[in-house]
């Protein structure tokens, strides 16, 4: 279910994706999708915070649920971006090469909750995808992440997999 509200004790958050038991109101499986798109240097640490916030929130719901991460990391050394608050902007050059590793680093050493006894604000699964997008053009994926890496995509797929098979197929 895209963009459900996920509620604990005390709040309720939008989620991006969830999946519930069939019989169980309790969250099995969430994913909370985050772009970065400019303004690494700052951007990037928003959205390491709001992951953290989003999986202390889902783990507060209920101990047992899969919290999952998304981040969409931008490459363009220029974006043209649709707000309107942001025509006409001149952007500072980067190295942008070493902002998107930069930034990739911080979300490859966020650790991974294997179990429910680990800290709330931990995700069980975490993946970061690198793009092109110039925000004219169609994007492009960036190969960059090596398949060994922990945050790569599909390895992403398979942690959440096998933990649901861990926790929910008695």
């Amino acid at each position: 279910m895209p963009n459900a509200t996920v509620k604990t004790k005390v709040a309720g958050r939008s989620v991006d994706l969830v999946l519930r038991g069939r019989t169980a109101p309790a969250v099995r499986v969430s994913v909370e999708h985050k772009t970065i798109m400019t303004a690494h240097g700052k951007a990037r640490w928003n959205r390491y915070g709001d992951i953290i916030a989003y999986c202390n929130h889902m783990h507060n719901h209920g101990k047992e649920s899969i919290a999952g991460g998304l981040v969409v990391v931008n490459t363009a050394p220029l974006y043209a971006n649709p707000n309107g608050f942001a025509k006409g902007l001149v952007r500072p050059k980067f190295k942008m090469e070493k902002v998107v590793a930069d930034t990739v680093k911080i979300f490859h050493q966020i650790p991974l909750r294997e179990s429910p006894e680990e800290p709330n604000d931990q995700p069980e699964a975490l993946a970061v995808i690198v793009v092109n997008y110039d925000g004219v053009q169609p994007a492009t994926l960036v190969d960059y992440l090596s398949a060994e890496s922990q945050i790569h995509y599909e390895n992403f797929v398979r942690r959440i997999a096998r933990l649901y098979v861990e926790r929910f197929s008695q």
